[in-house]
């Protein structure tokens, strides 16, 4: 499970395959975007349209700066059988 993240650098860690692999920048977007939305679809979170417009802008971002998402979305939902409970 990824995080907690104290650093920058240890989220690093977990994206190095998006670094690796996908070094062009429209690439790693997709990737990260890719990475985003499925880890939310595991998960049972529900997507609205706002919330794919505020994930793809933040795939345009550094994706250790996403993969802090992918974290506490993995974490929040560890305890409880991997689905979001609450208002989502």
């Amino acid at each position: 499970m990824p995080g907690p993240y104290e650093t920058e650098g240890d989220a690093s860690a977990d994206v190095r395959d998006i670094y690796a692999a996908y070094h062009k920048r429209g690439v790693m977007a997709a990737k990260t975007l890719d990475r985003l939305t499925t880890v939310c679809a595991e998960h049972g979170v529900k997507l609205g349209e706002f919330d794919r417009d505020v994930l793809r802008w933040l795939a345009r971002q550094k994706p250790e700066r996403a993969q802090v998402i992918v974290g506490l979305v993995e974490r929040a939902t560890a305890g409880n059988g991997g689905a979001v409970t609450g208002p989502v």
